[in-house]
This record gives C-alpha cells, sequence and structure tokens, in this order.
C-alpha cells in the first residue's frame, strides 16, 4: 500500500478505519458531576464523542450539553481566551477549556483515551464545573483592587490623568489578567488555608500599588501585610506555572514584599521578621539556623504556645534542627558573603533610581 487511497480502501473493507489518520477519534470525557439539590456526594460521568483534530475542551462540552446530556451545567462565554469565564481542570491542571485542544490533552491523560474534567478548586462549588467567584470578590473588595484617583476633583473628566511609557511597562503583565482562578486553584497555600490572600488578589494588588495616580497604595498594604496576606506565600511557583496569560505573578509578590520592607521596616510584622532573619541567616553562615529562626520570627512567647508541642515530638522522633553553636558555616563563605554585599547592594541602587524616577 504505497498510497493514501490505498490505505483508506483497505481500512474500509476490514472495517478497521485508522481514526489517527482520519483526524478523528473517539475520546471520553470524564466530567465531575454533583447538584447540591439532588446528590448527597459528587460522581463523575462518562461521555464518549468523536472528536475531529483541532476540537477544543470546551467545544466538546458544548457538544455534550447539547447532543448528549443538557443537565450539565458549565461556565463559558468568549470562548476565545479572553474572558476567564471556563476556568476548568483537565486532566488535573487548572486551565481555560476554550484554548485546551482536545489531542494535546489526549497526550497528558492517566488512563488512555479519557479525558478528566474538574471544577476548580479552594473555591466553593455551585453545581457540576461551576464555582462560586464571591470569596475571590470579596477579597479584591478587601484588599482595594481598584484605583482611587489622585486627580483633583474638579479635574476629574475634564483632562485625560496620563502616565509615562516606563512606568506602564511595571504593571503591563499585570493587566492581562483576566480572573479565571487558575491560579487560585492551583495555590497550595490556599488548599490548607481559605482566608489566604490569593495569588490573583496580590497581582491586582501589585498593579494599582505602582500606578502613580492610585491614592491607596498606603492603605492596600498595611493590609497586605496583615495575617494570611504577601508573607504567607510559599514560592511553590503554582500560581505562575499555571497563569493561562504566562504573567509573571511571583514577580509581583517579590514586589509587595520589597515595597513593604522598604516603606514598613523589617520589623513592621511577622512575615517581615522572617524575611530579615533568612537572610541575616545567609549573610552570616550560606545556611539558615532553624532552631531559632520560630523566636526571631514570632518571639519567645508566641513559640512556645504554638511551637511547643510539635518540637516535643520532634525530640521524641530525633528530628529537631542544630543548635545555633553546631550550625557550621557553608564552604566557600567568605566568596559567597562578596557576592551577597555585592548583590544586596545593587539592589539598593536599583531601589534608588526607581524612587527617583
Amino acid at each position: 500500500m504505497n498510497s493514501r487511497k490505498e490505505l483508506i480502501n483497505h481500512s474500509l473493507m476490514t472495517g478497521k478505519i485508522d481514526q489517527y489518520q482520519e483526524g478523528k477519534r473517539d475520546v471520553t470525557f470524564r466530567v465531575f458531576r454533583f447538584n447540591p439539590q439532588v446528590d448527597s456526594k459528587p460522581y463523575f460521568d462518562d461521555y464518549t464523542i468523536s472528536a475531529e483534530r483541532g476540537i477544543t475542551v470546551l467545544r466538546s462540552l458544548n457538544y455534550i450539553k447539547e447532543h448528549v446530556d443538557a443537565t450539565l451545567s458549565f461556565r463559558a462565554f468568549c470562548q476565545a481566551g479572553i474572558c476567564g469565564s471556563c476556568g476548568m481542570r483537565v486532566n488535573g491542571i487548572s486551565k481555560l477549556a476554550c484554548t485546551s485542544q482536545v489531542w494535546d490533552e489526549l497526550d497528558k491523560c492517566r488512563e488512555p483515551g479519557i479525558i478528566k474534567v474538574e471544577p476548580l478548586r479552594s473555591l466553593p462549588m455551585i453545581k457540576d464545573l461551576i464555582v462560586d467567584m464571591d470569596p475571590l470578590v470579596d477579597k479584591m473588595t478587601r484588599y482595594s483592587n481598584w484605583i482611587e484617583t489622585t486627580m483633583p476633583l474638579p479635574d476629574i473628566g475634564k483632562k485625560e490623568f496620563l502616565i509615562s511609557e516606563e512606568e506602564f511597562h511595571k504593571y503591563d503583565k499585570a493587566t492581562d489578567c483576566i480572573l479565571c482562578a487558575s491560579c487560585v486553584s492551583e495555590c497550595s497555600i490556599l488548599r490548607a488555608n481559605k482566608e489566604y490572600v490569593s495569588p490573583a488578589v496580590l497581582l491586582k494588588s501589585y498593579r494599582m500599588n505602582v500606578d502613580s495616580r492610585d491614592a491607596l497604595h498606603d492603605v492596600r498594604l498595611s493590609e497586605l501585610v496583615k495575617d494570611h496576606g504577601v508573607w504567607d506565600c510559599t514560592h511553590c511557583y503554582r500560581c505562575q506555572e499555571s497563569c493561562v496569560k504566562s504573567i509573571p505573578i511571583m514577580e509581583a509578590i517579590h514586589a509587595i514584599r520589597e515595597d513593604a520592607l522598604e516603606c514598613r521596616g523589617p520589623k513592621d510584622t511577622s512575615g517581615a521578621k522572617h524575611a530579615e532573619a533568612f537572610m541575616e541567616d545567609i549573610e552570616k553562615k550560606g545556611k539558615l539556623v532553624e532552631a531559632t529562626l520560630p523566636i526571631r520570627t514570632n518571639g519567645m512567647v508566641w513559640t512556645l504556645r504554638n511551637l511547643l508541642p510539635m518540637a516535643m515530638k520532634m525530640i521524641v522522633k530525633r528530628r529537631t534542627p542544630p543548635p545555633p553553636p553546631l550550625v557550621k558555616s557553608a564552604k566557600g563563605i567568605k566568596i559567597f558573603r562578596a557576592m551577597f554585599r555585592e548583590m544586596s547592594e545593587h539592589v539598593k541602587q536599583d531601589h534608588q533610581k526607581s524612587q527617583k524616577k
């Protein structure tokens, strides 16, 4: 069989049509289902459809809803990766259904030919693939995720309030956020602490804080450094890895922390003290002195009240960190200290330049 035509004729005669060759194949969508008015617990339904090459997960779900099961519920609007409505977990990763190609997802399936579709995590469930976005909106309200203009009231509406191109570039990428909540779903802290500010709100807060036209910088920053705020981020980078717009979210989070240290000082909150203790240890020994880190961060009283039971368990299991005198400096510490101080000086100079601008 040297030609495509001969191959197709052979397939028709034998009753075996190569679905890959024809650009189609049967795909099973294992979809999360839950109707709180009817169901006592969630479950999964399997839907098998013939999917063409180039079809998206959202188009497949639309087909299932229109032709197979009208009770299936999910959000969708623009179908072009703009509105963020169709955020959901596909094969265990939070993303937009409208930009996720079925054939690409088939290569990521844990079970061959079965694409698993679930709702976003860390947000209350409403029905099937629909989650409640109100908790996220409430946090945006708490952290003042809007611009309160510094323009005098009589001038509002009479002229444009312009900024320089250089300033715009500081938060240009942050403006691409479409609030799809994929980063919220992937955040490891939110899964353990629902009160955590969330990556999406931190990104929006950064965007507002670096805008010179905003009058709420200090108010917003004072909220961000409180409990469940910016210092609770564990740098897992899951938010940035899952961002459907490839926004450097961690850069925004780091910028807020630097802003907090610069504006409020290293002794302002436990998070700031924690960061300062890290820097001191790294500069002195090139490694952390873990035994005293909780005390330097939260004080002796807090440490005894909150960590003593865990410390006793660690002692029993012989998992305690070495006491400070036994923590030896890392190899090549002199060279490292010189590099560290040079880097710190560069950071200081960058801050001074940004202030002048």
